[in-house]
């Protein structure tokens, strides 16, 4: 028997007749005649009652999930409590049906790390009530990992305690050590998507490294839905590390860098109409930058970076479009999970100055662009654009300037089969050392070490050949396979010059994890470089869960 809570709010006759029609719905009668959400909108139904089904992890009905793991994970695990999926719900009981707020309601409700998936169906009883039927799935949240991937040549490890749903009452705590090619890494994390049981969120970071320290806070109320009225948003971090310039794969150079930042911003919805929202912000920006001095490894000819001390201080003025137009697709990017996409316009244009009048160094007026755009030309394929920019202006010109155009198209011809194909391009301008440019296996390049070459302008290309198979492990890892070829290239700073095209082709495994919230995939393939330099590995295996598109 499936283990869930299920709690009615009414009479316990309805209850049991609430109960019959999920039964009911599984039938192919019922899957005919049972109305959609947009149909009960047209008829001006109203909402009667909000049921909830809350699904423990493994469910015992599905003879692959029905054994002893199985079992005792559910007796281990604490589920979902009730007031935190109704928290999320964006209507209410008499309300006329809305399927757009039922739908932002499953899709809100899915991107939470505690939950495998969220559908909202539409119970109709004999006296033509309508219930909304809630049925969540709980992901397995308690994680204790020791890690290890391998990307261009390149090993990380560590190990890490993380619970995504303490409790039962949905906040994140992680504990972690880290060991990267660069520096060791402890952390400390914990997310609160409904702190105090209200619609704003805490994030909280410290990380001690082995060269420094990190530490990020933020507060912020995220429009949750369409219609949500405003927004705001309180942000500060701050960074001691040693960081590095690599070319060639060596390390060219490296300094100290000491990095701060605060921010607080609001918006408000102006225009909210055919599923369309306008929206006007503003906020205050502070950073600073402080460097150290440079040393200097195996730099060769590359030029030393441009640094420099900076204290900005200033205001910003923001516009921006949502257009509410998403569409759910399974298997594209992750594996066995609903993902949403966003078939409509996402806009955001910001700009601003800082000023000496508020304790700037300069005067220097800014702006940030962020555009996506998403298309369905038929109902197997989707293509996705995204575009950003972001720039700032001094008495000698511009800087810390960046360009990110990023295209990406999913096929699928055949229900264990998807073809996805990715175009990225990037340009930079005296930017900061943390927006530097690579060309390597970190990057996407995944036949080759990483940090190849260091430029300010780049193209990279991607085919992917995904195959699911029908073949679980218990119910906890689906077997999967992918063959891919990756190219690209980059304006080097060392000679000023475009490098060769470098060409690469792999594949391996694809194994997805059934109870992760997010469709996890982890990766163990074989990558060959067919362009090579002297030097270059014949190959390069990669290992973890790193999936860029």
């Amino acid at each position: 028997m499936q283990i869930s809570r299920e709690r009615s709010q009414g009479r316990d006759c309805r209850s049991l007749m609430a109960m019959v029609m999920v039964l009911l719905a599984d039938s192919p009668l019922a899957a005919q005649t049972a109305p959609t959400w947009e149909e009960l909108e047209a008829r001006q139904a109203r909402i009667a009652s909000i049921d909830l089904s809350i699904g423990d992890v493994f469910d015992p009905s599905l003879p692959k999930e029905n054994h002893w793991l199985g079992r005792a994970a559910n007796f281990l695990h604490i589920e979902t409590r009730e007031q935190v999926v109704r928290r999320e719900i964006l209507f209410h009981v008499g309300e006329t049906v809305n399927a757009r707020l039922i739908h932002e309601t499953e899709r809100n409700l899915r991107t939470f790390r505690f939950l495998k998936d969220a559908l909202i169906e539409p119970q109709v009883d004999e006296t033509g009530a309508v219930h909304a039927m809630v049925h969540t799935r709980d992901a397995w949240t308690l994680k204790g990992s020791a890690g290890f991937t391998q990307v261009g040549g390149q090993r990380s490890f560590g190990f890490s305690v993380h619970e995504s749903n303490l409790l039962g009452f949905g906040k994140d705590l992680i504990l972690a050590h880290e060991k990267t090619p660069e520096r060791s890494i402890d952390t400390v994390q914990y997310l609160d998507r409904q702190i105090l049981g209200t619609q704003w969120t805490l994030d909280s970071r410290y990380q001690a490294l082995s060269d420094g320290k990190t530490r990020f806070l933020e507060l912020t109320k995220p429009y949750r839905g369409l219609e949500t009225p405003w927004s705001m948003t309180f942000r500060a971090s701050s960074s001691d590390s040693i960081e590095s310039v690599y070319n060639l794969e060596q390390t060219a150079y490296t300094f100290p860098s000491r990095q701060e930042s605060v921010l607080a911003e609001g918006s408000m919805a102006t225009t909210v109409m055919d599923g369309r929202a306008l929206r006007l912000g503003g906020g205050v920006d502070l950073k600073q930058s402080n460097y150290g001095p440079i040393q200097t490894l195996a730099a060769g000819s590359l030029p030393v970076p441009w640094l420099r001390d900076r204290l900005l201080r200033g205001v910003h003025a923001s516009w921006s479009l949502f257009e509410d137009q998403f569409r759910t697709y399974r298997n594209l990017a992750g594996m066995t999970h609903s993902e949403d996409f966003n078939l409509g316009w996402e806009a955001k244009i910001s700009a601003g100055s800082y000023l000496k009048s508020l304790g700037s160094d300069v005067d220097s007026p800014f702006f940030q662009i962020d555009v996506s755009k998403g298309w369905a030309p038929e109902a197997s394929s989707l293509l996705l654009l995204r575009t950003k920019a972001a720039a700032r202006h001094e008495s000698d010109g511009w800087q810390d300037a960046s360009l990110n155009l990023s295209f990406t198209a999913y096929h699928q011809g055949f229900r264990s089969q998807t073809q996805a194909a990715y175009v990225q391009l990037d340009a930079v301008h005296r930017p900061v050392p943390e927006a530097f440019l690579y060309l390597g296996g970190m990057d996407g390049m995944r036949g080759y070490g990483n940090h190849l070459l260091l430029g300010d302008r780049r193209w990279m290309t991607s085919l992917e050949e995904r195959i699911n198979t029908s073949y679980n492990w218990l119910g906890i890892l689906q077997l999967g396979f992918v063959v891919y070829a990756d190219g690209g290239a980059i304006r080097r700073l060392d000679t000023g010059r475009w490098s060769r095209t470098y060409v690469d082709v792999g594949g391996g495994l694809r194994l997805g994890n059934l109870k992760s919230s997010i469709g996890r995939v982890f990766l163990l393939t074989v990558a060959f470089p067919l362009v090579r330099e002297p030097g270059t590995e014949h190959h390069q295996f990669i290992v973890g869960d790193l999936v860029k598109f």
